[in-house]
């Protein structure tokens, strides 16, 4: 069993460069600091399967930053392409976030106006910082954007169909190059505003490839110009009763310009109340060994001693006793990465 010492807990203040994910294990894997893991004036690309809880992230997200004072003059933006997202965020969120959120832009009726093409995105983004204030853009999903090029060659294509023609051709190019002039516009303003921007992407099947099984789309644009880039997959689907509530989701930071590590965490989402950081942070206690157990009896002492996982997850919540166990998590989590280091003489002093 490891040993933590909760007498002089490691405790992270709250930095003002920082975002957090709603998962404290998400922000230690990002930055190796449990209070936040996005980074001001970044883009960071969030890719998953189907029902990975990729938008549930997103959301969570904006939720903790409708609900931190330091954030209260930031937009927060949902470009919702697949006009999918039907989530009652008010329920989900709170009131406080369903209040924030807003579409791009929105038409003389008020109506929301969301992005078709990567043209399209890239107004939007451009109007969104031409205001100079700063901003959490998020475009769900990138897959569900087409380029005015594609636009024009499948309108060629059907009309040629009509008269019994053909035109052969492949849209890929077209979107990728587009994607990767707006980035390279966009990028630096989004960062003279203190903004965040996330673009989230749709695995795919990487068809010829033993080792690398899935990609995404967009070419090398999305992959060179973020901080972050993660990948979320479907570990386990949470049953009560037969019947699915939520997902485990295993989330690898594949790309990280902050600490350069890659790291693995896992993220219990459940569909009535999204990200359960109490019960992971928990569980990463148990799975650590910082906290011996016995099928589901846990020995947590800092939290009264002897106690079934689900009474110890309530206890936490009820008490409002959070912080204590970030507290212990980012102890373990710290402990951890000091083990793993190379006690090397440094090469530069």
């Amino acid at each position: 069993m490891r040993t933590i010492n909760s007498d002089q807990p490691i405790v992270e203040p709250k930095s003002d460069l920082y975002f957090s994910t709603g998962s404290t294990l998400l922000n230690l894997a990002l930055t190796d600091k449990v209070n936040g893991g996005f980074v001001k004036r970044t883009m960071v690309n969030l890719i998953g399967d189907s029902s990975s809880g990729k938008t549930f992230l997103f959301l969570s997200l904006l939720a903790e930053a409708a609900h931190d004072e330091r954030r209260k003059n930031y937009r927060l933006i949902l470009d919702d392409v697949e006009r999918a997202n039907n989530f009652n965020v008010a329920k989900l969120f709170g009131q406080a976030t369903a209040d924030r959120i807003r579409p791009p832009r929105r038409d003389k009726d008020g109506e929301p106006i969301f992005s078709d093409t990567v043209q399209d995105f890239h107004d939007n983004l451009s109007r969104t910082t031409e205001r100079g204030k700063p901003f959490i853009y998020g475009l769900d999903s990138y897959d569900g954007l087409t380029s005015e090029e594609e636009q024009n060659k499948v309108e060629a294509q059907r009309k040629a169909r009509e008269k019994g023609k053909d035109v052969p051709g492949s849209y890929g190019a077209d979107k990728a190059k587009a994607s990767s002039q707006i980035l390279r516009s966009c990028i630096s303003k989004i960062s003279k505003t203190d903004s965040l921007l996330v673009i989230i992407s749709q695995t795919r099947a990487n068809i010829g490839s033993m080792f690398t099984p899935k990609t995404r789309s967009g070419g090398m644009a999305l992959k060179f110009y973020a901080t972050h880039e993660m990948w979320m997959s479907c570990e386990e689907k949470i049953r009560v009763n037969k019947r699915i509530i939520g997902v485990r989701s295993k989330i690898k930071v594949s790309k990280n310009k902050i600490t350069g590590k890659i790291r693995e965490v896992s993220v219990s989402i459940y569909y009535d109340m999204g990200i359960d950081d109490v019960g992971d942070c928990v569980d990463f206690l148990v799975d650590e060994g910082y906290w011996p157990h016995k099928k589901d009896q846990i020995k947590a002492n800092e939290f009264g001693g002897i106690l079934k996982r689900d009474k110890l997850v309530r206890l936490i919540e009820d008490e409002g006793k959070e912080s204590q166990l970030r507290s212990l998590v980012q102890n373990a989590w710290t402990k951890i990465e000091n083990s793993i280091l190379i006690n090397r003489k440094k090469r530069y002093e």
